[in-house]
């Protein structure tokens, strides 16, 4: 009857521990699909970043929940709306121009670009670690100072962002 029990206990925790060896796979392997997402998304120059969070005048982090805060590139302008993101209302269209997308030896991938509108003129840089699609982003503006946010870089098809009417 004891051997029952510790076999009975015995078999309880090796499957515990096998579940809990899957679910790590498991969260693993959907990393990875949303990093090769993100990555795709990248190269195909078709992506949005919503902001998650991002550092607000005083210094401190702050989370934002309002969908209408985004940076996204769309094929060849790239479009920046929200006080977070650009420092002003409107939805800023800007061109881009030296555009550069490197990985250093740990597999991070780094974006850098310099964009120009009616109302915005700056130096955009992007960082995302390997097997995340979470990025951190400084917007240096040539006229004030910088924005920094991080979000989740998705594509622009599976993207839930709003852009207001009225694009300049």
């Amino acid at each position: 009857m004891k051997r029952l029990i510790l076999f009975a206990a015995l078999s309880g925790i090796l499957t515990a521990a096998s579940f809990a060896q899957n679910k790590k796979a498991d969260k693993e392997a959907a990393a990875k699909v949303q990093y090769d997402k993100a990555i795709a998304a990248i190269e195909a120059k078709d992506f949005v970043i919503i902001v998650d969070s991002y550092e607000a005048g005083s210094g401190n982090t702050e989370t934002n929940t309002d969908v209408a805060n985004f940076l996204s590139y769309e094929k060849e302008f790239v479009f920046l709306q929200g006080a977070i993101v650009a420092g002003n209302g409107y939805t800023n269209k800007v061109d881009v121009s030296d555009y550069k997308m490197s990985a250093d030896k740990k597999g991070n991938t780094r974006i850098e670009m310099q964009v120009k509108g009616s109302y915005v003129s700056a130096k955009i840089e992007i960082s995302m670690k390997k097997g995340s699609n979470y990025a951190d982003v400084i917007i240096s503006q040539s006229k004030g100072g910088a924005k920094r946010f991080s979000g989740e870089i998705i594509p622009r098809a599976e993207s839930k962002y709003f852009k207001r009417p009225g694009v300049v």
